[in-house]
């Protein structure tokens, strides 16, 4: 209370004067330690599984998390189509979720949740499916056998795979 004025208790600033609450009642904010989620792709189809996934991207581990498939949103759809990347407008199922989980959580949502470790991955080849689905094709080379994922078709996913695997992906 800089100014004297009366402020509601979980007011950070004054809306008058604009000093801070006391340093002691402001939160202090930690950086996430550990693990951490750092991108979300969806909707992801793995080939030989069914159903649709998110692919939760962190710098140890591709977790494979299995969501709900749910009606499409014509307008988003459209504006998907004219290029315009609106995170969560998929048709698939809320996967903004995963942002605010640990990655042992979003592996422990669901048992059909699986994950491969990055170092793992030998090599990725990154292709374009324009005759079938139009979305990204990527095959992960790992020592048990290729895995292969069908991603959209968004300059951002692709560009995250690529940073991601650098020295390691072809195109």
């Amino acid at each position: 209370m800089g100014c004297g004025k009366q402020l509601l208790d979980d007011m950070r600033f004054c809306p008058y004067c604009g000093r801070a609450m006391a340093e002691e009642d402001l939160e202090r904010f930690e950086p996430a330690r550990g693990e951490v989620v750092i991108s979300v792709i969806s909707p992801v189809r793995v080939t030989g599984r069914e159903g649709t996934y998110a692919l939760v991207l962190t710098k140890e581990r591709l977790i494979f998390a299995r969501i709900k498939d749910v009606a499409a949103d014509k307008a988003k759809s459209e504006l998907r189509q004219l290029g315009i990347f609106m995170p969560g407008s998929s048709g698939s199922d809320n996967v903004s979720r995963f942002y605010e989980m640990a990655p042992g959580q979003v592996l422990a949502e669901s048992p059909d949740n699986q994950a491969v470790d990055v170092s793992d991955v030998l090599s990725v080849r990154l292709s374009y499916d324009g005759e079938g689905t139009g979305a990204y094709v990527a095959r992960f080379r790992l020592e048990e056998g290729d895995l292969t994922v069908t991603v959209p078709y968004e300059r951002y996913y692709r560009d995250l795979l690529i940073r991601m695997f650098e020295g390691r992906i072809s195109w």
